[in-house]
Protein backbone atom coordinates (compact mmCIF):
# COMPACT_ATOMS: atom_id res chain seq x y z
CA UNK A 1 0.00 0.00 0.00
CA UNK A 2 1.44 3.43 -0.60
CA UNK A 3 1.78 6.04 1.88
CA UNK A 4 1.33 9.81 1.11
CA UNK A 5 4.21 11.78 2.28
CA UNK A 6 2.46 13.19 5.46
CA UNK A 7 1.29 9.47 6.46
CA UNK A 8 4.52 7.57 5.71
CA UNK A 9 6.25 10.91 8.22
CA UNK A 10 3.47 10.53 10.61
CA UNK A 11 4.53 6.78 10.97
CA UNK A 12 7.93 7.59 11.21
CA UNK A 13 7.54 9.87 13.98
CA UNK A 14 5.44 7.08 15.34
CA UNK A 15 7.43 4.32 15.20
CA UNK A 16 10.50 6.14 16.69
CA UNK A 17 8.91 6.88 19.51
CA UNK A 18 7.65 3.67 20.27
CA UNK A 19 11.12 1.95 19.59
CA UNK A 20 13.29 5.16 21.54
CA UNK A 21 14.42 4.36 25.11
CA UNK A 22 11.90 6.25 27.49
CA UNK A 23 14.88 8.88 28.31
CA UNK A 24 15.38 9.64 24.36
CA UNK A 25 11.44 10.05 23.48
CA UNK A 26 11.63 13.95 24.16
CA UNK A 27 12.18 14.49 20.54
CA UNK A 28 11.00 17.13 18.50
CA UNK A 29 9.80 17.17 14.48
CA UNK A 30 9.71 19.65 11.23
CA UNK A 31 8.50 18.33 8.41
CA UNK A 32 8.38 19.96 4.87
CA UNK A 33 7.53 18.20 1.58
CA UNK A 34 9.47 14.51 1.38
CA UNK A 35 11.68 15.34 4.51
CA UNK A 36 11.28 15.30 8.31
CA UNK A 37 13.78 16.37 11.04
CA UNK A 38 14.11 15.21 14.65
CA UNK A 39 15.66 16.98 17.15
CA UNK A 40 16.54 17.05 20.78
CA UNK A 41 18.29 20.32 22.05
CA UNK A 42 19.77 22.13 19.15
CA UNK A 43 18.03 21.98 16.17
CA UNK A 44 21.34 22.46 13.91
CA UNK A 45 22.27 19.11 14.65
CA UNK A 46 19.26 17.12 13.63
CA UNK A 47 18.27 13.46 12.44
CA UNK A 48 16.50 13.39 8.83
CA UNK A 49 14.50 11.04 7.30
CA UNK A 50 14.71 12.42 3.25
CA UNK A 51 12.83 11.02 0.00
CA UNK A 52 14.59 11.40 -3.06
CA UNK A 53 12.41 10.59 -4.96
CA UNK A 54 14.30 11.30 -8.44
CA UNK A 55 17.01 8.64 -7.29
CA UNK A 56 14.35 6.31 -5.04
CA UNK A 57 15.78 6.33 -1.84
CA UNK A 58 15.56 7.21 1.37
CA UNK A 59 18.38 9.00 3.57
CA UNK A 60 18.20 8.37 6.84
CA UNK A 61 21.08 10.38 8.77
CA UNK A 62 22.59 12.88 11.50
CA UNK A 63 22.92 16.37 9.35
CA UNK A 64 25.40 18.92 10.99
CA UNK A 65 24.26 22.34 9.83
CA UNK A 66 25.40 25.03 12.61
CA UNK A 67 27.69 27.45 11.60
CA UNK A 68 30.88 26.20 9.42
CA UNK A 69 32.90 26.08 12.89
CA UNK A 70 31.25 23.94 14.57
CA UNK A 71 30.06 21.61 11.49
CA UNK A 72 34.03 21.01 11.27
CA UNK A 73 34.56 20.15 14.81
CA UNK A 74 31.26 18.06 14.67
CA UNK A 75 32.80 16.69 11.67
CA UNK A 76 36.33 15.88 12.90
CA UNK A 77 34.36 14.84 16.02
CA UNK A 78 32.76 12.12 14.70
CA UNK A 79 35.74 10.71 12.37
CA UNK A 80 37.71 10.33 15.13
CA UNK A 81 35.11 7.66 15.87
CA UNK A 82 34.18 5.94 12.53
CA UNK A 83 35.13 2.96 13.78
CA UNK A 84 32.54 3.05 16.68
CA UNK A 85 29.77 4.40 14.56
CA UNK A 86 30.37 1.56 12.20
CA UNK A 87 30.27 -1.32 14.59
CA UNK A 88 26.50 -0.26 14.99
CA UNK A 89 25.62 1.60 12.16
CA UNK A 90 27.97 -0.12 9.43
CA UNK A 91 26.62 1.37 6.15
CA UNK A 92 26.90 5.32 7.77
CA UNK A 93 29.26 7.49 5.37
CA UNK A 94 30.15 10.57 7.07
CA UNK A 95 31.05 13.43 4.37
CA UNK A 96 30.83 17.58 3.88
CA UNK A 97 28.29 18.61 2.65
CA UNK A 98 26.35 22.01 1.00
CA UNK A 99 26.86 24.98 3.08
CA UNK A 100 29.37 24.19 4.90
CA UNK A 101 27.21 21.64 6.82
CA UNK A 102 28.02 17.93 6.93
CA UNK A 103 26.10 14.38 7.33
CA UNK A 104 26.29 11.13 8.92
CA UNK A 105 24.07 8.75 6.68
CA UNK A 106 23.04 6.35 4.85
CA UNK A 107 20.40 5.55 1.75
CA UNK A 108 17.66 3.04 1.89
CA UNK A 109 16.12 1.99 -1.49
CA UNK A 110 12.82 3.44 -1.67
CA UNK A 111 11.14 4.01 -5.07
CA UNK A 112 7.93 4.26 -3.61
CA UNK A 113 6.28 5.39 0.31
CA UNK A 114 5.15 2.41 1.21
CA UNK A 115 4.73 -0.05 4.42
CA UNK A 116 8.35 -1.68 3.78
CA UNK A 117 9.85 1.60 3.56
CA UNK A 118 8.24 2.59 6.40
CA UNK A 119 9.60 0.08 8.63
CA UNK A 120 13.18 -0.18 7.16
CA UNK A 121 13.33 4.03 7.96
CA UNK A 122 11.72 3.28 11.44
CA UNK A 123 13.94 0.57 12.02
CA UNK A 124 16.91 2.73 10.89
CA UNK A 125 16.48 5.77 12.31
CA UNK A 126 15.66 4.46 15.46
CA UNK A 127 19.36 2.87 15.51
CA UNK A 128 20.92 6.39 14.43
CA UNK A 129 19.40 8.22 16.61
CA UNK A 130 20.35 5.49 19.69
CA UNK A 131 23.72 5.25 18.63
CA UNK A 132 24.59 8.35 17.51
CA UNK A 133 22.77 10.73 20.43
CA UNK A 134 25.02 9.95 23.45
CA UNK A 135 27.90 10.64 21.27
CA UNK A 136 26.18 13.93 20.24
CA UNK A 137 25.75 14.80 23.91
CA UNK A 138 29.63 14.17 24.42
CA UNK A 139 30.55 16.33 21.63
CA UNK A 140 28.26 19.21 23.45
CA UNK A 141 29.68 18.83 26.57
CA UNK A 142 33.41 18.52 25.11
CA UNK A 143 32.85 22.08 24.12
CA UNK A 144 31.62 23.89 27.45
Amino acid sequence: MLLAPADFFAGVRKGLKSNLPAGMRDFKTTRSGRLMKVYFEEPAFHYEAWHHTGVGKLEVGLHFEAAPAINEAAFDYFRARMVEVKSSLPRAELEPWDRGWSRLYETLPAARLDEQVLGDAVECLTAYVGTLNPMVDEFWRSRE
